[in-house]
């Protein structure tokens, strides 16, 4: 094992694309958060014509104007307050996905673009080799969300509106630590099912492409009208899209009637390690001298 984890860091010491992205996606996140903040927190402005021109009139509409902007702000700003700021990070998971699907092609379906997969039964069992390599991927996506939320932690001591620091506006969360967990295994089924088509595929446009296909397919499914007057009306809370918006949007998600939390998280776990299962069975069985 330890000598594969090796033979994985050397591999991605020499991946100067995936360093710069790893590096880069907790940034984005940063940015992200302190762009919504700054979009939350800058006056609206708006230019009123009146014909003839009455400055009373347009002084009550904007004070009105800067009254409905500072109640709407007041209601947002403890979500980018810390410890809310974490959950606020991890829930843009949308770099942290794309990444995770360009890890695992890369780095999977790289070794037959490189032909060094014919060499993996020198090192050790085909099925060991392909779950270290999911566990190496799944440590670098752990580590682009800690350095996220390691920015999510510290920009709210750092950012202030109107003469008050952000920090006056936080409150307790709770749950907190479950639903940070949750947004990182809504990420597991973008590793593992990249990992699946990687294999299949062979190729890393290839694989993404089939990735991409797939993704299609089942926001296309979650989103059907057929559902509600089927047999299988909780259907959509275990397809990848489903479960996302079940777990992000909790008891005010439309499928909160539908089906209990447990359900999807159980279905996105089923996501995340079925298909890499499945990859692992088809990786022993491979020709790797084609």
């Amino acid at each position: 094992m330890r000598h594969l984890l090796s033979a994985d860091w050397v591999r991605f010491g020499r991946r100067r694309d995936l360093q710069i992205l790893v590096a880069l996606v907790p940034v984005i996140l940063a940015v992200m958060f302190v762009t919504e903040f700054n979009s939350l927190t800058t006056p609206p402005h708006v230019e009123f014509f009146s014909d003839p021109p009455d400055p009373a009139f347009e002084a009550e509409m904007r004070a009105q104007m800067l009254a409905d902007w500072r109640q709407q702000m007041a209601t947002q700003l403890p979500a980018f307050a810390f410890p809310a700021s974490l959950l606020k990070v991890a829930g843009t998971f949308g770099p942290v996905v794309l990444l995770a699907i360009y890890l695992a092609t890369a780095l999977v379906a790289g070794e037959f673009e490189w032909g060094t997969v014919r060499t993996v039964h020198l090192t050790s069992s085909r099925a060991r080799t392909l779950a270290v390599r999911v566990g190496v991927i799944v440590g670098l996506i752990g580590l682009v969300f800690a350095i996220g939320l390691l920015f999510g932690a510290i920009l709210p001591f750092f950012l202030s509106v109107e003469g008050r620091t952000l920090q006056e506006f936080s409150g307790p969360v709770p749950d907190l630590l479950p639903k940070v967990a949750s947004r990182l295994l809504i990420v597991l089924p973008f590793i593992a099912i990249p990992t699946l088509m990687a294999v299949l595929g062979r190729s890393t446009g290839f694989a993404f492409l089939l990735t991409l296909l797939l993704v299609a397919a089942d926001l296309a499914i979650t989103g059907a009208p057929v559902w509600p007057a089927s047999p299988a009306p909780w259907l959509p809370a275990l397809t990848i899209t489903g479960a996302t918006t079940r777990l992000i949007g909790g008891p005010e998600s439309p499928l909160a009637s539908i089906a209990p939390t447990w359900v999807s998280i159980g279905a996105l776990v089923a996501w995340a390690i079925v298909p890499v299962l499945a990859a692992i069975a088809r990786f022993r069985r491979l020709d790797l001298n084609e």
